[in-house]
């Protein structure tokens, strides 16, 4: 993982635990799916779920790292508490011909924004074909 993703991939740990810091736990759920552009794999990226406070839902955010077209919250990220959220991605072609300008390669989609209901019990599956 490069660093840049890996700062990204922290900063928003650390907000999702400071938004919950003494209040009650909520049971997270997994999220996994496939994210494609123009019907191919994004190669690298991250997703983030943001509780959609203008449906009524509030709480910790989740997040997860991309590779080969695929995130699963399990594998690298935090889960979600279901209900309604705000999805962003950032996709990236994954070619890093200059490592210390583009770490990641050309931007595919950045800011990429789509509400979504998930589950509001059990882990579930979102796919996501990026607009372009």
């Amino acid at each position: 993982m490069n660093r840049r993703l890996a700062m990204l991939l922290t900063v928003v740990a650390l907000l999702a635990f400071n938004t919950s810091c003494g209040k009650k736990d909520r049971v997270r759920y997994h999220v996994s799916g496939a994210v494609t552009f123009k019907g191919q794999p994004v190669p690298v990226g991250s997703i983030q779920f943001l509780p959609d406070a203008s449906k009524g839902n509030a709480g910790p955010s989740a997040f997860a790292a991309i590779k080969n077209g695929r995130y699963d919250t399990r594998v690298d990220g935090v889960g979600t508490i279901g209900g309604s959220h705000v999805v962003t991605i950032d996709a990236f072609d994954g070619q890093n011909l200059d490592a210390d300008v583009l770490p990641n390669g050309k931007p595919l989609a950045r800011g990429f924004r789509k509400s979504f209901d998930l589950a509001t019990s059990g882990d579930t599956t979102l796919d996501i074909e990026l607009a372009q």
